[in-house]
């Protein structure tokens, strides 16, 4: 039987097969955490990190094939399970294009939800390296790239790229950076210092991956990359040492 020390995030609006989804799952060993919109689940995604989510379709505001859109560009690795009560072959086909990795129609057998989840574990597993890329270290001071080359972090680039680290794979939200960066209300901070910090880290990242342009990287090659109206995320596995 396969480990289930992993973490998953039902999006459901339904509250009462919500309720009865999460009963099953955690009587069966997982970690779950259950909301029921978008904006609950980049709440949560903010501050915990997981393995595979389970989204309805037919959620109010943001809708799960828009949600499977983002979350597949910001965490390539993700487990995407979507559910709905429709059983149209356009919708199946638009769900698997989208992102998602499997689609069960409502109502949902538990039994076969936990078969679902257990075959994408096993691929999760199998695309985790077993060894961290990256490592921050020295209370967040020094980062190393995967190739060992060492780079200085200011006071600042190290809160911000702790914050990234702690979340890797997630995207955090410009507010978290700047509460976690300012020891003012946030009225008293200016925005344009984040952007600064991370044009600058990128920079920083840039310069250690190319040095004297020997390879050819691009930007969007770089592990710290933009997420379109939420804030950042830190793409590549990292260890904090």
């Amino acid at each position: 039987m396969l480990p289930k020390d992993i973490h998953i995030i039902l999006v459901e609006d339904n509250i009462d097969l919500c309720d009865d989804l999460s009963f099953q799952l955690k009587k069966n060993g997982y970690h779950i955490d259950a909301v029921h919109d978008a904006k609950a689940m980049d709440v949560n995604m903010a501050v915990q990190r997981y393995s595979i989510a389970i989204l309805d379709i037919g959620l109010p505001g943001e809708d799960g094939l828009s949600i499977a859109t983002r979350l597949r560009q910001q965490q390539p690795n993700l487990g995407i399970i979507m559910l709905t009560a429709r059983g149209e072959i356009d919708t199946k086909v638009q769900s698997l294009t989208t992102g998602a990795d499997s689609y069960l129609v409502k109502p949902v057998d538990w039994r076969e939800l936990v078969a679902v989840i257990e075959s994408l574990q096993r691929r999760i597993q199998g695309l985790e390296p077993t060894e961290p890329k990256w490592i921050l270290k020295e209370a967040g001071r020094v980062l190393i790239t995967p190739r060992g080359e060492k780079i200085p972090l200011t006071n600042m680039e190290s809160e911000v790229m702790t914050l990234l680290a702690q979340h890797a794979g997630n995207s955090v939200p410009r507010d978290a950076f700047i509460k976690n960066t300012s020891k003012r209300a946030m009225y008293d901070f200016e925005p344009r210092r984040l952007e600064v910090c991370i044009s600058r880290l990128k920079r920083k990242l840039m310069t250690a991956l190319n040095p004297q342009e020997k390879i050819e990287l691009e930007k969007d090659d770089l592990p710290i990359k933009s997420v379109r109206g939420v804030g950042y995320v830190f793409t590549q596995l990292i260890n904090i040492q």
